[in-house]
Parts: structure tokens; C-alpha cells; sequence
């Protein structure tokens, strides 16, 4: 029995040392592997805030924004540098690193919803760029101050572009001359629809022709709103200058003219054909007086020149577009104002609208009706140089007095024959525009021509018909 329990006890003791050895080699051995795994956890996490530093996960950015200001770029540039994946800036550090990603903000989606998404840098950049540009554009309104752009609307017939031509050096060389006057930029708003040969010459916005649905039924002139129309929609948020000048290519500069527009004031030239209160013609105007406009607001003037600041400029013509078609549509008034109707429709429409405008006598001048540079003792700006010279059937000169060209034709073409101009001899130089040349534009001369009544081309300054000085 004795051997027996003396095994037993060897047996115990063993299996006791065993058991106490394994269960401190096991406690040993958690101990290392929880220092071994939280070392390891640490290397992970040092490098998972290495991936961060070039990651754009929205966790990520949303770490990188606390304590910012919030701007994208300040997320961005936090995330890469990877500064705030080490305890910086309000972060958790690693050990809670699973943890801060759904405290900050509360969430991911919190942090999504109070910082903006990465993806938006790009915006923010255009933003960044369209306020540099607005800043930009603001120093040169600033710059422009005082100053007036001259708007020319034109279309691409080879007579235009002569006369665009000869308006736009003349303008240039003034503004050289005048380098102090209000004399801003310049913009040629053409019309045809697609570019011509001068768009390296003459800076030019190109706007469409009427829409298919208006027919202008040869009056050219009725593309002339709609193209005023097109560019305040599509360019004038561009300009520098508060004022412009709306002109024809039959313009042509003699001296700068002063900034004579106020914001609340347009300045315009008088013409003694628009008579909005002569009584034979009140009754057409008053059709159109929709909004019941006083006769004083009514005034003696048309579309060229016309000095504006920009904003009133924005109220007029798209009622000026609406007449124009309409008063064009309108037998009654295409007959009484004819070649002159679009004309009409602009004062009109600036009643409708209370634009009020000034009229300067001095603005333009109209030879052969004028006899000298000045009017009034005060100088000139503008002439006018396609005005239309009045003839008899014997040719002599009637100012004033349109004789119509039926009238020509009827007494067999005599006043045509005694009148006509004759070729440049070689010594004068220069040429007057071909015959059939002359059509197609926004000035007087192309007016008369864009009528298709059957009169002989070669008449071209000499008659006029249906004008009435």
C-alpha cells in the first residue's frame, strides 16, 4: 500500500507542476502576444495614417477639417500632409483610431454633411477662378469709369464691311489722339451669324440672323434690335463700361464725344421725321402705347445715336424687339413709317418702359443739311454721311423735299441722267461701292435697298424713296 501511495503523490506532484507551468507558460505567453498585437496594431494603424495622407475617403477629410475652417482645400491639404492621424488638431490618436472615425461629427455622415466632399474641389476651384475673374473685371470697371462703349451693329455685306471698316479707324485714330476722352472700347455686334473676314481686324461679337418664324421681308433693318437682344443676353456682363453707344456704320467719329448719359438719362439725337404727337400719327402710336405713357414721353428719336447706360439699356430693348416685329407686322404702321418703322419702335418702347431720353442737336450731323461742323456754336460729333439728298425730275437739288423715286422713273429716268456720279477719275483715288453692293446693313443707304420695289440700283445716294429728308 505504501509504494502505492507514494506513487500516487509523484503522480499528483507531476501533474500539479504540469498544470502550474502551463497555466503560467499560458499567461506568460497572452501577455507577449497582447504586446506583440498591440505593437503590431500600432505599426498597422501608423501605417493605415500613411494611406490617409494620400487618401480622400470622407472619413479621412473629415479628420483633416476639425478645427479648420472647413474650406475643402484646408481638408485636402490636412489629409495629405497626414499631420492630424498623429494627434493633432483634435483627432484620437491610434488607439482609438477605429473610434474616431464615427466620433468626429458625428459620424461619417455627419462629417460628410459639415465638411464639403472632396469631389467639390473642383468647383470650389472654378469658384476660386470666377471670383479672380470677378475681381478682376471689377478693377477694370473701376478703371473704365467715365468712359462709354461704342456698340456698332453690322452684318457681313461687302458694303458694311467698308463702311465698319472706315467707322472703326476713324474711332481708333481719335482715341490715340484723345487719350483722355470717354472714348472706351468697342465692340461690332455682327449679325449674320457666322464670322467674316474682319474678326481679326475689328473686335466683334457675332449674334444670329432672326429666327425663322420672323420673316424680315427684306427690311434688314429689322435684325437690328434682335441683335442688341442677343448680346445683352449673351455679352454685356462682360463690359467694362457702364454706358455705351448704340451706332451705325454710316457713323463716323469727328471728335469724342463727352460722357453726356447719366443713369437716369439717355442721350439721344433729334430726328425731325420721328414725330410721336404730330397728329396724323398719334393715332398708330397711341395703338401701341400699352401702358398709357403721357405724350411728353414720346420723343423725337430712333435707335442711332443713342448714349445709354447699360442698365436702362436692358429695359428697352426687349420691348423694342416686340414693337419692331409687331409695328413691321402692322399694315397701317409699316405704311405710314416704312423704311423708318424700327425707328419708331424704339421710342416708342422707351415710353413704355420710362427710359427717358435728352436730345442733343450737336450730336450728329447730316450733311448736305448741314453747312458747317457745328450746330448751335456747339462742335459736332458724328456725321451722318449716307444721308439722302432730295432731287427734282430735273434734277436739282430739293432738300427735304423726297420726290420718290416713281416719280424719277415716270419722267423717264431725266434727274437720274443729269444727277448721276460720275467715276473717280484716277487721280482722285478711292471708289464709291458698286452698284448692288449696298444692300444687306443696318445705315440708311441699305434701308432703301433692302425694300425690293424695283428701283434702279445705280440711284444710290441720289433718291430716296419713301424718305422724307
Amino acid at each position: 500500500g505504501s509504494p502505492y501511495r507514494s506513487v500516487v503523490a509523484v503522480g499528483v506532484f507531476a501533474l500539479s507542476a504540469l498544470v502550474t507551468y502551463n497555466v503560467a507558460a499560458m499567461a506568460h505567453g497572452h501577455s507577449t502576444a497582447s504586446t506583440l498585437g498591440h505593437h503590431m496594431d500600432s505599426h498597422i494603424s501608423h501605417l493605415d495614417d500613411k494611406h490617409d495622407a494620400f487618401s480622400f475617403e470622407p472619413h479621412v477629410v473629415a479628420r483633416a477639417g476639425v478645427g479648420r475652417s472647413g474650406h475643402p482645400r484646408h481638408a485636402v491639404k490636412g489629409a495629405r500632409v497626414g499631420l492630424e492621424g498623429h494627434g493633432h488638431a483634435g483627432v484620437s490618436t491610434h488607439r482609438h483610431r477605429r473610434d474616431d472615425r464615427v466620433e468626429v461629427a458625428g459620424g461619417v455622415e455627419g462629417a460628410e454633411k459639415n465638411v464639403p466632399k472632396v469631389e467639390n474641389v473642383q468647383d470650389a476651384t472654378a469658384d476660386a477662378f470666377h471670383a479672380t475673374e470677378t475681381s478682376a473685371l471689377l478693377l477694370r470697371r473701376e478703371k473704365a469709369r467715365g468712359t462709354f462703349h461704342v456698340l456698332l451693329t453690322a452684318n457681313d455685306a461687302p458694303y458694311q464691311r467698308w463702311q465698319s471698316r472706315v467707322m472703326y479707324y476713324q474711332y481708333e485714330k481719335l482715341r490715340r489722339e484723345h487719350p483722355n476722352s470717354a472714348l472706351g472700347g468697342f465692340t461690332r455686334i455682327l449679325h449674320s451669324g457666322h464670322p467674316d473676314g474682319l474678326m481679326d481686324e475689328i473686335p466683334t461679337k457675332i449674334v444670329d440672323t432672326l429666327p425663322p418664324t420672323v420673316r424680315d421681308d427684306g427690311y434688314v433693318v429689322l435684325h437690328r434690335p434682335y441683335a442688341f437682344k442677343q448680346w445683352l443676353e449673351r455679352f454685356a456682363n462682360d463690359l467694362e463700361e457702364e454706358y455705351v453707344l448704340m451706332s451705325e456704320p454710316d457713323h463716323l467719329f469727328v471728335a469724342p464725344p463727352p460722357l453726356l448719359a447719366t443713369r437716369d438719362t439717355a442721350v439721344a439725337f433729334p430726328f425731325f421725321y420721328i414725330a410721336p404727337n404730330d397728329p396724323k400719327f398719334a393715332p398708330i402710336v397711341e395703338r401701341f402705347n400699352e401702358v398709357r405713357a403721357p405724350k411728353e414721353a414720346f420723343k423725337p428719336i430712333g435707335s442711332s445715336p443713342v448714349m445709354i447706360h447699360l442698365d436702362a439699356l436692358k429695359r428697352v430693348v426687349p420691348k423694342w424687339h416686340e414693337l419692331a416685329v409687331a409695328m413691321k407686322r402692322d399694315k397701317e404702321a409699316d405704311a405710314a413709317f416704312g423704311w423708318v418703322v424700327e425707328m419708331w419702335a424704339y421710342s416708342i418702347a422707351s415710353a413704355q418702359v420710362g427710359v427717358v431720353h435728352e436730345t442733343i442737336k450737336h450730336f450728329m450731323l447730316q450733311p448736305p443739311y448741314d453747312k458747317s461742323m457745328n450746330v448751335d456754336g456747339e462742335e459736332a460729333y458724328i456725321v451722318h454721311y449716307t444721308y439722302g439728298d432730295d432731287y427734282d425730275k430735273n434734277g436739282r437739288f430739293t432738300p427735304g423735299v423726297n420726290q420718290g423715286a416713281a416719280d424719277l422713273k415716270n419722267e423717264g429716268g431725266v434727274a437720274l441722267r443729269q444727277a448721276r456720279l460720275h467715276e473717280p477719275r484716277a487721280e482722285e483715288g478711292g471708289a464709291h461701292p458698286p452698284a448692288g453692293e449696298r444692300g444687306g446693313g443696318d445705315s440708311e443707304d441699305d434701308r432703301d435697298h433692302s425694300r425690293g420695289d424695283g428701283r434702279a440700283p445705280e440711284l444710290g445716294a441720289l433718291t430716296r424713296a419713301r424718305r422724307v429728308a
